[in-house]
């Protein structure tokens, strides 16, 4: 006789359909679909002089708001562009096929390759953590897995990425993996497998994009604090995730202190949002602030403005501009925290929606948007400022009022509540209210990813009881202790309550 198959198992297979269903239309889409270029595709690219092949009176580094492009070519660049990232790592691979479509006297190279490896890999990564899960007994975890790919992973708004050369996609993974891996690991004991791999998925994440360099290092301090808290010792997988986050946050500062012609230009434009898009429209006062930073009373009129709307460099347009730092702009919040509190509420505001509307999606189009045959989370939450909100505000409240556990959700609660808030301060910090949709990408993945999880996992424990005789007496189990409980071949029969897990 044939075995059926676990119920669990088909639910995965036909999740991981579904995520392909989602995703390959999307990819193999004519014209193509992507986000379009506001020129910090072309810091990557440049590590390989590969720029949009438009025509010659163009600069190759020049930014494309208004649609994305399939075709590139090598072409020289009048200024030396490379921003040192993890992402590099899966351009370095499509490049070397341009490369041998160059020997063959193809010129014009398409992004479409990239897109495929992007989803190649994601997908391969999540089959072997639903594989990790299951081969532990824990079939509820790899199904939530496979759910987060469906629902989360596989949306627009993430895909939309894959065929580009943004670091976004890159970010996304190894955020994915190195959340997976906390948790595949909360409760082993120390190997070199599980250290290596946790400092190298922190590391990934903490190189991918200026605005995650130290997101690795706050989530291994949490991971540290909640071991601490619970066990009284510190865990080996936070030590484990801070050398990776440190090696990865020394790297992105190095870079930050280079002195060239990109790094100064980074600079001028993040110090320029931070003031015109977030301090002077907080402020109850633009002018005097405006006196206080040492500026002209002219620079007033742009406040609102980011760095690509003023009519030349910010250092030109606002003289002065060049000699304020970050400790000046927290001294105005500081004197002014009713501005602080404007600041973060207007920031919230524009982080919204998860793809952004200041860049085209359609190729060929003037800031033409994604098709409305295209389902994603993107269009609902867009319309729904509480259903927005809520998904936010969940995973905060449930690390929060649930710290006293632990389990693996609660650790996952707690790493969500860290990475949300970190992410969207680094990126209103770090470059004021001029790109937050696109910078705190990360955000809607996380609150939505938790959503998922909890979801799967409440439907697990229900089942569980269910199938739980009333003779057994099972205290203190939660959605995540069925990770253990469910384990078993004859977990109803069980009767004495299984281990914590963490």
């Amino acid at each position: 006789m044939i075995a059926k198959p676990h119920p669990a198992l088909v639910l995965i297979v036909l999740a991981f359909a579904l995520a392909l269903l989602r995703a390959v239309p999307l990819l193999s889409h004519a014209p193509l679909l992507a986000i379009a270029n506001s020129f910090d595709q072309a810091r990557y690219t440049g590590c390989f002089e590969l720029f949009p092949d438009r025509p010659a009176p163009i600069r190759p580094d020049e930014n494309s708001p208004n649609a994305p492009f399939e075709f590139y070519r090598f072409q020289v660049n009048p200024v030396p562009l490379c921003y040192g990232s993890s992402e590099l790592l899966q351009q370095a691979a499509v490049v070397a096929v341009y490369k041998a479509e160059q020997s063959l006297g193809i010129e014009r190279h398409s992004v479409r390759w990239l897109g495929a490896l992007r989803l190649l890999v994601l997908s391969l990564l999540v089959a072997a953590f639903c594989r990790a899960w299951w081969k532990r007994g824990m079939w509820p975890a790899a199904l939530a897995n496979a759910i987060v790919f469906a629902a989360v992973l596989s949306d627009p708004a993430n895909t939309m990425y894959f065929n580009t050369f943004y670091a976004e996609a890159t970010a996304l993974v190894a955020a994915y993996a190195l959340f997976n891996l906390v948790l595949l690991y909360a409760e082993d004991t120390r190997s070199r497998t599980g250290m290596l791999l946790l400092a190298l998925a922190a590391l990934l994440l903490a190189t991918s994009k200026i605005q995650h360099l130290v997101l690795p290092l706050c989530l291994a301090v949490g991971l540290l604090a909640f071991g601490r808290w619970h066990s009284g010792r510190w865990p080996w997988q936070g030590w484990a995730m801070l050398a990776g986050a440190v090696l990865g946050s020394a790297f992105q500062f190095a870079q930050l202190a280079r002195d060239d012609a990109m790094m100064t230009s980074i600079r001028s434009a993040n110090r320029s949002n931070i003031v015109f898009t977030g301090l002077l429209p907080a402020t109850s006062d633009a002018l005097a602030m405006t006196r206080r930073l040492g500026l002209p009373d002219a620079c007033v009129a742009h406040s609102g403005k980011s760095a690509w709307q003023l009519p030349g460099l910010p250092e030109e347009v606002c003289p002065g501009m060049e000699k304020l730092g970050r400790l000046q702009f927290l001294r105005e919040f500081l004197r002014e925290p009713m501005a602080l509190l404007r600041f973060f509420r207007n920031g919230v505001a524009v982080l919204n929606p998860w793809l952004p509307r200041n860049l085209g999606h359609v190729e060929g189009q003037i800031l033409g948007k994604l098709p409305v045959g295209f389902v994603s989370w993107n269009g609902v939450l867009d319309q729904n400022a509480a259903l927005r909100t809520s998904v936010f505000i969940l995973p905060l409240l449930a690390a929060v009022f649930a710290l006293w556990r632990r389990d693996r959700f609660v650790l996952l609660s707690l790493l969500f509540a860290i990475l949300m808030p970190a992410t969207f301060g680094v990126t209103i910090f770090g470059d004021g209210l001029a790109d937050v949709a696109k910078q705190g990408h990360l955000i809607f993945n996380a609150a939505l990813s938790w959503l998922c999880v909890g979801s799967v996992l409440g439907a697990a424990a229900l089942l569980h009881r269910r199938r739980v005789p009333p003779r057994s007496s099972v205290r203190g189990v939660n959605a995540v202790q069925l990770d253990q409980q469910l384990s078993a071949a004859n977990v109803a029969e069980q009767d004495q309550p299984l281990r914590r897990v963490g």
